[in-house]
């Protein structure tokens, strides 16, 4: 068995070559390039943090408390980037933070009513910008150029989750927040007049994230109860509010994210990839024993590096703890590293 000695050696050895980013979180730099990641944080404990793997090669660590001086928030929710500007949205504090890019400084905070659940930001135009709440029933109207509150707001079901712009209208799905009360609707809303037009009822409860699909139709992550009813894809028309296609899943979905013509989505097995064309799941792509995860650490996140060709994948562990980035390449492991607590969505900059 001496080969096994020698063969898990070289091994070993090969990985201490792999260069690690270097944890950093001293004094501020100038600006910040490369990877942007969010963690969200523990609910009540305002850990959220923003972190930064830069086109060096370093690790960042909580840099948007080391440019301005106090902590991100409690529980960052959404992000959304525009050129040179960052919107994220911090669920338990009520908070919208815009955020100047390079340079991670903020340019304001606009607060939520103590009412408010603030879950996702969504830029309608130049003037005009809707947060949908969670549990007030209330999709809040806002001027993003100068973060101010412009009511009247939008009133809708409970319990907004996840928002898409697409073919003129909003699109918003209403699940199942809070037990025992439910929801399975799919709400259509016209940002000229900013009323709801209908809502569309969908075959399967607790509808989450969104996705516009290369052939225009809207594809909605139907969550089910996390127990004995399983997640469903629904394909819908937006041209005639009709549902075309609808696809059983083995398990809930979380995330949808469209790469180019390809859409993937976090699922309990892990990194689920979907052909929306034959409405065929893969659920071993990226599966938690291809990735070495164990059944009680949570797959958080995903984001796939189209400039480096690099997978990353953010692993909250048991939660409430520091988590880990998985970074593949050519679907092999080149890099682990920490992260934040519940990291969470990970962008590129520039």
């Amino acid at each position: 068995m001496k080969w096994v000695f020698w063969f898990l050696f070289g091994f070993y050895a090969l990985l201490s070559c792999v260069r690690k980013p270097k944890p950093e979180d001293s004094k501020p730099q100038p600006s910040y390039t490369g990877l942007y990641v969010l963690n969200e944080g523990q609910w009540t404990l305002s850990n959220a943090s923003l972190d930064v793997w830069s086109s060096a090669g370093t690790y960042y660590e909580d840099v948007y408390r080391a440019v301005n001086g106090h902590p991100l928030g409690d529980v960052a929710n959404h992000w959304l980037r525009e050129a040179d500007t960052l919107w994220i949205v911090l669920n338990a504090s009520r908070l919208l933070r815009r955020i100047r890019l390079p340079s991670l400084r903020e340019e304001y905070t606009l607060a939520f009513p103590a009412s408010a659940s603030p879950r996702e930001f969504l830029r309608i135009s130049s003037s005009k910008a809707y947060v949908n709440s969670l549990t007030d029933g209330t999709v809040y109207r806002l001027d993003p150029t100068v973060g101010r509150l412009t009511p009247p707001h939008i009133p809708i079901e409970n319990f907004a989750e996840s928002m898409l712009l697409w073919e003129g209208k909003v699109w918003i799905t209403c699940g199942n927040y809070a037990y025992p009360a439910r929801n399975d609707k799919l709400a259509c809303i016209d940002p000229i007049s900013d009323t709801v037009q209908f809502y569309l009822t969908l075959p399967r409860e607790n509808p989450g994230p969104l996705v516009a699909l290369p052939n225009g139709e809207i594809l909605v992550g139907c969550r089910g109860n996390y127990a004995d009813l399983k997640g469903m894809l629904v394909h819908v028309d937006p041209r005639t509010g009709s549902l075309t296609r609808a696809v059983d899943l083995l398990t809930s979905v979380y995330r949808l994210q469209r790469y180019g013509e390809e859409i993937y989505m976090l699922t309990d097995s892990g990194v689920s990839r979907y052909d929306w064309r034959r409405g065929e799941v893969d659920y071993a792509f990226f599966s938690r024993g291809r990735l070495g995860v164990p059944p009680h650490e949570l797959i958080y996140g995903f984001h796939y590096d189209s400039l480096t060709g690099t997978w990353l994948i953010a692993n909250a562990k048991a939660g409430g703890v520091r988590g880990e980035l998985l970074v593949l390449q050519q679907g092999e492991e080149k890099r682990v590293f920490r992260a934040g607590v519940f990291p969470s969505r990970i962008l590129r900059y520039p």
